[in-house]
């Protein structure tokens, strides 16, 4: 099997992630440094700009298997977005419960929602962290945290595999009120 398109039993399809309006260069710019490639679906929905394809293995772009999508956060979701952030600033109790959610995340990201990308190697895995920390560190500040998990450092892992866990709110399949984090796995050497 060389394209995920050929396999013939049943697949998880995609994920649609949103960005922000004004931040589709940042989210291209994540997603690069993650070292996916893009299609453009040429479908735009009801908005201006089209949904982009985000191809996890870049030798198969394939924009309907294998693939995640990001379009630019609707209007409903930003009202939504703009409720929840005035109310956090103004109620103590719930500011307080994002930021415990926001360093769980952060440190201790087991069991906090999230999608996994799977990489060939611990190299590539590798290559790809240093990438997202090189490129995006500087543009994103507290927007972004990266935390490695090393089995072999003895380091708690749900399973055999090197897991770097990226948190940021540039591009979220939920809330950007919560972010988003985005698994990183490659096998051990």
């Amino acid at each position: 099997m060389n394209r995920i398109g050929d396999y013939e039993g049943n697949l998880l399809n995609h994920i649609e992630a949103l960005y922000r309006p004004g931040e589709r260069d940042l989210a291209l710019a994540l997603v690069e440094a993650l070292g996916c490639s893009v299609s453009d679906t040429g479908f735009s929905g009801d908005g201006p700009e089209s949904f982009l394809a985000i191809h996890p293995n870049p030798a198969d772009p394939d924009i309907r298997n294998n693939a995640f999508y990001i379009s630019p956060m609707r209007p409903e979701q930003q009202a939504l977005e703009a409720s929840l952030a005035r109310l956090a600033s103004d109620d103590e109790e719930l500011r307080a419960a994002l930021e415990g959610y926001r360093g769980a995340a952060r440190t201790l990201p087991f069991g906090v929602s999230h999608f996994g990308l799977r990489y060939a190697s611990e190299d590539a895995l590798v290559a790809a962290v240093d990438k997202v920390r090189e490129t995006l560190s500087e543009r994103l500040g507290g927007r972004l945290h990266v935390r490695v998990f090393d089995p072999r450092q003895g380091e708690r892992s749900g399973a055999q595999v090197v897991q770097a866990f990226v948190y940021q709110d540039v591009i979220v399949s939920g809330s950007f009120t919560y972010g988003q984090l985005i698994e990183l796995q490659g096998q051990p050497h």
